[in-house]
């Protein structure tokens, strides 16, 4: 959204955008210019809050693994039951899938910043999942390994949805798909 000339711009509108141009493109398409005209803003603007661009992408990355992992898991941790929080999880992945920068940004692991956060992002993950899947009962060896399934099948679903859109329908429409991951990943509850 264009703002007037008059309005005031902050780093984390700057880093909004960054986000969404990554969701399109990529770390790569991250370019001050293009984001300056969407924001409508001035490139001095920009170099009030970042050094250069690099220091935009590494910031929006950070950004979307706080706001994608951390602050998921600290809304998760404030339900009380553990197959609760694993429904809330499994129904937010499905219908909030974070436009799929995962996805966008595998073509940019060549750039060592995207590399070293998504690992950071995916170990994280992979961390909250095999807790939560401790918490409803199962073996930490099966916890590990139905973690890793859960998170490929997310990962394969953002694919899926940025590749053939129409394939895995989000939200109410993909409630289906939903519950067969729940019923054949999910442990129930006894």
């Amino acid at each position: 959204m264009a703002r007037t000339e008059k309005a005031r711009f902050t780093a984390q509108d700057w880093i909004d955008a960054a986000i969404s141009a990554m969701a399109d493109g990529g770390a790569r398409a991250v370019a001050v210019e293009p984001l300056a005209a969407e924001l409508g803003a001035s490139k001095g603007s920009f170099y009030w809050f970042f050094a250069n661009r690099d220091a935009l992408v590494r910031a929006a990355l950070q950004h979307w693994r706080d706001a994608t992992t951390d602050q998921v898991a600290a809304s998760l941790a404030e339900l009380p039951d553990p197959v609760a929080k694993m429904s809330a999880l499994l129904e937010y992945v499905f219908d909030n899938p974070s436009r799929g920068i995962e996805i966008a940004l595998q073509a940019d692991t060549a750039r060592p910043e995207v590399r070293e956060v998504l690992a950071e992002t995916h170990r994280r993950r992979l961390e909250i999942l095999r807790h939560l899947l401790t918490e409803t009962g199962l073996q930490p060896t099966e916890a590990e390994s139905t973690a890793l399934m859960l998170y490929a099948v997310y990962l394969g679903v953002l694919h899926l949805r940025r590749t053939d859109p129409d394939l895995v329908p989000p939200g109410a429409d993909g409630g289906d798909f939903q519950q067969s991951v729940r019923d054949r990943l999910l442990p129930t509850p006894e």
